[in-house]
């Protein structure tokens, strides 16, 4: 190949996001050492040394989705979404590892396949596909069928296990890409108000009361000014109404395990030594960092084990307490600058299947970010989702890095083009 080509086609990659994710991996493979300093074990069987086993394989599905046409990435997700179900369906009935009450994964001897985190993949590639061909809009009540269809089965199964953290991210995957293919932002608020009543009517509390019932004038404002069919506007406003009523209802369809973190987010010391303690160690261990941390591998909240599941769900932690204040601002810069390169792939495409792929891997990244750090301060239930680079596990770790291959492929052939 001649040099010119050579350096022509390397034009095409986003170095600056491949540097992004190399840094966020050694970040994250540095936490686990950190986390797990203490483990005694051969190497092979240390976290630390798994997780990059899990980068490295995950690299090499990356580097080998940057070449797949975007055509071929189209056809292939009516496949990829019925085994993704199947998946959900086989971990359901016939689950073969099941921890703390939930079955989840699917034990293959040397790896433990969560089926979840593939049909995350699965459902991006039907949607972005589906909603690429087919706008929505709230005059035409049809064009929402069918992606409610290819949404609620994947989000029932998941749902199903139970895995409330995970089921989440179809909904914030869903949203957006309806933001993408046509909705506006009053459209997106009118669907999640019903959402919004139960929350808001939940409480006994004057304020709680207060807020739904400006909610409820919202709605009426924003119904007004839409002007939507008779019938749905109806439907829109029955909704919150029902449902702010029937909070309690939708209380008690919540597992136990769920309503028991929720009591817990509201008041940590209401249980200080069950569900509480995590977040009262994860706050103890960020706080005890200061400004520049302890330094590496002498967290003492970690490191002596008052924390747990500190090197998954509160790898955050173990960063605040280690690194302090300093190390978690260069974190979330890190971020930052990761999902700015993602989205910028938009401008290279007019095409809105690469729109809706690339938006809705960057909500996947983004929603498991805000979900975890908030967790670990206290600013929401403990929920179980990892992440993104910095947490343990294998599963995720390939979903991560699937993700990083659509985007890096997305920006190839938009740059080919």
């Amino acid at each position: 190949m001649k040099p010119n080509r050579l350096l022509s086609r390397s034009l095409r990659f986003d170095w600056m996001f491949i540097a992004l994710t190399l840094a966020l991996m050694s970040v994250g493979v540095a936490l686990v050492y950190s986390a797990t300093i203490a483990e005694d074990a051969s190497v092979v069987e240390l976290f630390w040394f798994k997780q990059i086993i899990y980068f490295v394989f995950g690299s090499v599905f990356a580097v080998a989705l940057i070449f797949v046409r975007i055509d071929w990435l189209k056809r292939a997700a009516i496949p990829l979404y019925v085994l993704a179900l199947v998946l959900l369906v086989v971990v359901l009935f016939f689950a073969g590892d099941v921890v703390k009450g939930a079955g989840r994964w699917i034990d293959l001897g040397v790896f433990k396949l969560q089926p979840s985190e593939f049909a995350k993949i699965a459902y991006l590639l039907i949607i972005s596909y589906w909603l690429s061909k087919h706008p929505v809009s709230l005059y035409k009540l049809k064009s929402f069928i069918v992606p409610f269809f290819l949404f609620i089965v994947p989000f029932a199964l998941v749902l199903k296990q139970p895995d409330l953290s995970t089921a989440l991210v179809f909904i914030a995957v869903t949203m957006v890409g309806f933001f993408f293919a046509g909705l506006t932002l009053t459209d997106m608020f009118l669907i999640v108000s019903p959402v919004l009543s139960v929350f808001f009517s939940h409480s006994q509390a004057l304020l709680f009361e207060i807020l739904w019932g400006l909610l409820i004038c919202v709605v009426v404002f924003a119904l007004f000014r839409r002007r939507l069919p008779k019938v749905l506007t109806a439907l829109i406003l029955m909704a919150n109404i029902f449902a702010g009523y029937a909070s309690s209802m939708a209380w008690n369809m919540l597992e136990p395990h769920q309503q028991k973190r929720v009591n817990t987010f509201l008041d940590p010391m209401s249980d200080p030594l069950g569900d509480g303690y995590q977040v009262l160690q994860s706050l103890t261990a960020i706080g005890s960092g200061g400004l520049a941390g302890k330094g590496f591998g002498n967290g003492s909240q970690t490191n002596l084990a008052f924390l747990p599941e500190e090197h998954t769900d509160f790898i955050f932690s173990v960063l605040g307490e280690q690194f302090g204040f300093l190390g978690c601002a260069f974190v979330l810069t890190l971020y930052a600058l990761f999902l700015w390169r993602a989205t910028s792939i938009c401008r290279l495409s007019s095409d809105p299947f690469v729109t809706l792929m690339v938006m809705g891997a960057s909500t996947i990244f983004l929603f498991h970010i805000m979900v975890n750090i908030a967790m670990t301060v206290g600013l929401m239930p403990v929920t179980g989702l990892p992440l993104p680079f910095l947490s343990y596990g294998g599963s995720f770790a390939l979903t991560c890095m699937v993700l990083v291959g659509f985007l890096l492929c997305l920006h190839f052939q938009a740059r080919r083009r």
